[in-house]
């Protein structure tokens, strides 16, 4: 039989504990979270979205977790008044005398300028929201420019909507002409990070109405990584993990302490954030030639295929030897060789996160043989397939159905 984990009443017999959820946001991965650490503690969950965010009247309560916005203070009040503990999930009442749990703002701002750094960004800009200045998120943007400056890039904050003037988000015409006078005073290519995820959705909208493209002239990064809003954006969208199933689940375990008469903690409870989540918004390296751009846009989404130079020329409407040409000049290498080299790149990311056998990693990237591959990747790597995975693993695994990897 499971073991029951029960609390002390006042009025004498053992009891399941009961924490009341309120969170209007149908945060998934932070309720998983919060539901992972309960179900080790036996506890009894009531999701307040289960009475469209109204307090149950009979029933007792132990504790409450809760991520509620401003509108919602009365809300707040009256869970506050039922006077059990209560943790809030991120710090928009930080005036409440109860322990909050937050993203850390600092790390995914400098996650997000480190990252459009690595792909090559040299002028970058934080999309902030008209009302950013009473929110603790400027700490996101403060940290991205300062991290990006650090690296040598010129960034720049912006806003699209000015308070006491707002537009409704759905008019994408003047937002594309808004973001188009933005990004005049910083010129192409561009990373954008934007403060949350459906914004910088919006962002993906509104640049092919001012005529950019998307990544290839505008990158662009959301935080959040909320899977369906992240794939169903125009491009799947990159985003930064802030993590929220820990968040979650630091949440609940936090309320367990106080719940058994612990102390409120002194400070923040800070989530350390899982880095950047890549997917097609940010694939890509910046160069300020569209042609170029657009050609390596083609030869990395079509890398498992046979591919030639004339192929990738067709492709983005360009000859053979201009392609060439401006490969050499925007990237100091041919398209071959920026070929071989996304290959042997995807085949280090496959060696090390899977057990799959060299021959099959060889055919996924586009190498017709395995002799061939062995021959690029030591070129390029300075070691055999075989021994790169052994360096860079705990221990060489084995391959799919059981096959050992390649031989050397």
């Amino acid at each position: 039989m499971a073991k029951e984990f029960l609390n002390e009443s006042s009025d004498g017999p053992l009891r399941q504990r009961t924490v009341f959820v309120a969170d209007e946001w149908r945060n998934e991965a932070a309720k998983r979270g919060i539901v992972d650490y309960a179900r080790t503690r036996g506890w009894h969950l009531l999701d307040l979205n289960t009475y469209p965010l109204k307090l149950p009247g009979s029933l007792r309560v132990d504790g409450v977790l809760f991520n509620l916005s401003q509108e919602n203070a009365p809300l707040v009040k009256r869970l506050r008044r039922l006077g059990v503990p209560a943790v809030e999930i991120e710090d928009r009442y930080a005036r409440l005398r109860c322990p909050h749990v937050i993203w850390d703002r600092r790390a995914i701002g400098r996650a997000g300028a480190e990252h459009f750094a690595e792909r090559g960004f040299r002028r970058m800009a934080y999309l902030r929201s008209e009302a950013w200045r009473s929110q603790p998120n400027h700490l996101i943007c403060e940290s991205f420019l300062e991290r990006a400056r650090a690296l040598g890039a010129t960034a720049h904050a912006l806003e699209l909507q000015r308070l006491g003037r707002l537009v409704p988000w759905n008019q994408i015409d003047v937002f594309a002409d808004r973001l188009r006078k933005e990004l005049d005073r910083l010129a192409l290519p561009v990373g954008i990070f934007a403060f949350h995820d459906i914004m910088a959705t919006r962002v993906c909208h509104f640049c092919p109405a001012a005529g950019l493209s998307v990544p290839e002239q505008v990158a662009v990064l959301g935080i959040g990584n909320d899977p369906l809003t992240c794939d169903c954006a125009s491009v799947p969208l990159s985003s930064v993990d802030p993590n929220r199933f820990a968040q979650g689940r630091i949440a609940a375990e936090l309320l367990d302490r106080l719940m058994n008469g612990e102390a409120v903690p002194a400070k923040l409870v800070v989530t350390p954030s899982a880095g950047v989540v890549a997917r097609k918004s940010t694939d890509v390296l910046a160069v300020p030639d569209l042609d170029t751009a657009r050609a390596l846009r083609y030869l990395w989404e079509h890398l498992a295929e046979p591919l030639s130079v004339g192929r990738v020329a067709d492709a983005v409407a360009v000859s053979r030897r201009t392609l060439d040409r401006s490969f050499r000049a925007h990237l100091g290498r041919s398209v071959i060789d920026e070929l071989n080299r996304k290959r042997i790149e995807r085949a280090c990311e496959l060696l090390t996160g899977t057990r799959q056998s060299v021959v099959s990693i060889a055919r996924q990237v586009g190498f017709r043989t395995e002799p061939y591959l062995f021959r690029v990747f030591r070129k390029q790597m300075g070691m055999t397939p075989k021994k790169y995975r052994l360096a860079h693993t705990a221990r060489g695994g084995e391959g799919e159905n059981g096959e050992t990897p390649g031989q050397e």
